[in-house]
């Protein structure tokens, strides 16, 4: 059926039906020379879009107009929307137009303009207010534009952060009893009863005639102490195999293991029945971290019961080495452990690991979010809307993720991949010098690229273009977010550095007790940090940490072991004395009586004193090769 050309006079009267009756009828032009009109016909500072190209976001502030089609034949009238902050984008509206003289005047869904001057003509028009729906602009807009301007920082309300550890500790409290208040009682009694449970049930099984499990005893809280203790222990000093731990062969023995009624077949049936669950207990269907979710969550709980972080956290993951076979084990070229279990945290600057989540590939994914974003919104779920600031990389950082933190009083600084939507072309697409920036800001958020040795890229919802000078050997002038992301990010860097140092983990071990013993290194490292947070003119190095937490889960006392060098048994021991060799003048070559200078010391000398007090000798026992 042929279609009939609307005049000019038709055409305005259809668009006065909808709200923009203004705007669109200087848009409309001529039916036939529509089609092909230029878009470099164009204002050269508006951005024009085709809607079916529209790149990114835009897409979305776009007014979405309805197609409507009964029939196949259509004509296309193009539009052309203004939108704010000079962004036009054109849009297509399919009207059909059908002349059918046969139908009568009023139907269903048809609209008879009498007074257009055409009599008897139906136009087969929707309303105009379903052909453009405009949806309400958002508070916060992705409207990219290169005047810049300070952008404000969120607001500090986190009072307690930092503090909190104060209402269990005090300036006067030790390691032990930090690390007592985060691997408390409850937790010593959970591993106790789920271990004997895991035994119980395996015993239940068809056992060779030699399996260990029929020697099995369940096991007590000290039990399970000493066990952890010497678990620890293995990551302090290394030996090849366990057993190695055991022998009396002059090249192991560690008398120590001797002492404390822990031998080596009951620490291996330990180690064997470690269990963090009840294996027979109904679960969700799917569930694989069931195995080691319930020690996460009574750690975790106790993390953060014992210190709240600042203002400054920051998000990222980490790797549990692991090449066993394991539906979730991933690979990663970039991280130490290139294949292993991947894990995410939250830590504070200072290496506080706050927060800690297993990635297993079955991650709630939050509306609005993509999975790397959900991760770090389910993270700083209980930190937010206090006005901190979170810290992420490449991985995590987007527009929608900046955005859903800002509506939550909450700051993002980080690195973000070029390929991400709602990005500025402009500030992507140049070309750099080393030591010049291109940046571009909207309403809530600042995108700079910056050129060192190589473009950079970052996104923040607090700072603007500013630069300042690094400190450090090299001082270089540098964007101020870039230098917030360097501080921030240094925290998850430390918390993986001062884990890995004494890891009782080994190469064997089952891919839950893995993560096991990841988190026994991380409520170590928790309770230093604070210690030394609490004590900061003591300060104690991880390796000390260790050693104190060892002793007490060993039950031993922290009386070193005498020793023959002591001044005791340098004046009762007799010694067998040699005259030392003579100088090329003759003469005998002197060195300090080493008994002289343990009795000034012991007297209250101080070592420069009492080396300058000390008599040279020219004799010395070659068995102690000391000078007496």
């Amino acid at each position: 059926m042929p279609l009939k050309r609307l005049t000019d006079e038709q055409m305005r009267r259809i668009l006065e039906d909808s709200d923009g009756e203004d705007e669109f009828s200087r848009q409309v032009e001529d039916l036939d020379t529509q089609d092909s009109q230029d878009e470099d016909d164009l204002q050269s500072d508006t951005y024009v879009y085709n809607a079916n190209d529209i790149p990114f976001s835009v897409e979305e502030d776009v007014i979405s107009i309805q197609q409507f089609s009964d029939s196949t034949n259509t004509q296309n009238i193009n539009i052309t929307i203004a939108q704010s902050e000079n962004i036009i984008a054109s849009a297509s509206a399919h009207v059909e137009l059908e002349y059918n003289s046969a139908k009568p005047v009023s139907q269903p869904n048809e609209v008879n303009d009498d007074s257009s001057g055409m009599p008897g003509d139906d136009l087969h028009v929707p309303p105009a207010d379903l052909i453009f729906s405009a949806p309400p602009i958002p508070q916060l807009r992705t409207e990219w534009q290169s005047e810049i301007r300070n952008l404000p920082r969120q607001v500090f309300t986190g009072y307690n952060a930092g503090k909190r550890h104060e209402h269990f500790f005090s300036e006067h409290s030790n390691l032990l009893t930090i690390f007592t208040n985060i691997f408390d009682e409850g937790i010593i009694e959970f591993m106790v009863a789920e271990t004997n449970r895991y035994a119980s049930q395996t015993s239940m099984n068809d056992l060779s005639p030699n399996s260990r499990l029929k020697r099995w005893k369940p096991i007590t809280g000290d039990e399970m102490r000493k066990f952890l203790g010497v678990y620890l222990l293995t990551g302090l000093i290394n030996f090849p195999m366990l057993e190695n731990y055991w022998k009396k062969d002059k090249l192991y023995y560690h008398p120590l293991l001797h002492e404390i009624n822990m031998s080596y077949n009951k620490f291996a049936l330990i180690l064997k029945c470690w269990h963090f669950a009840d294996n027979e207990a109904p679960r969700n269907e799917g569930d694989r971290l069931y195995k080691i979710q319930p020690l996460i969550d009574k750690l975790t709980k106790n993390w953060r019961k014992i210190y709240t972080p600042g203002e400054c956290i920051v998000v990222d993951e980490s790797m549990v080495g692991f090449r066993g076979r394991l539906s979730f084990r991933t690979y990663n070229p970039q991280k130490s452990h290139k294949y292993g279990i991947k894990v995410y945290k939250l830590c504070t600057d200072s290496g506080y690991t706050w927060s800690y989540r297993v990635y297993s590939g079955q991650d709630n994914q939050i509306a609005g979010l993509d999975k790397p974003g959900s991760v770090v919104v389910n993270l700083c779920e209980e930190l937010l809307r206090e006005g901190r600031i979170v810290i992420t990389d490449n991985y995590y950082t987007s527009i929608p993720l900046a955005r859903y933190l800002k509506e939550q009083a909450t700051d993002l600084c980080g690195t973000i991949r070029k390929n991400r939507r709602e990005l500025p072309r402009e500030v992507i697409q140049q070309r750099l010098e080393r030591g010049q920036i291109s940046v571009q800001q909207n309403n809530f958020a600042t995108i700079l690229k910056w050129h060192d040795k190589r473009d950079v890229l970052m996104l923040s919802t607090c700072h603007n273009h500013d630069m300042r000078m690094s400190t450090g050997f090299r001082r270089v002038l540098k964007p101020a977010m870039v230098l917030t992301y360097n501080k921030g990010k240094k925290g998850i860097d430390l918390a993986d550095q001062l884990t890995s140092y004494n890891s009782p983990a080994r190469k064997t071990s089952v891919w839950y007790k893995k993560i096991a013993a990841d988190l026994v290194s991380i409520s170590v490292v928790n309770a230093i940090l604070i210690y030394n947070e609490l004590h900061p003119q003591t300060k104690l190095k991880v390796l000390d940490g260790h050693q104190i937490i060892i002793k007490k889960l060993l039950m031993v006392d922290n009386e070193n072991v005498s020793s023959s060098n002591s001044a005791s048994s340098l004046r009762t021991t007799s010694h067998k004395l040699t005259k030392l060799p003579k100088k090329d003048n003759g003469k005998f070559w002197q060195k300090r009586c080493a008994s002289c200078y343990r009795k000034l010391k012991e007297s209250g000398f101080t070592a420069t004193d009492a080396r300058k007090k000390t008599p040279q000798v020219t004799t010395e026992c070659i068995p102690c090769r000391k000078p007496f």
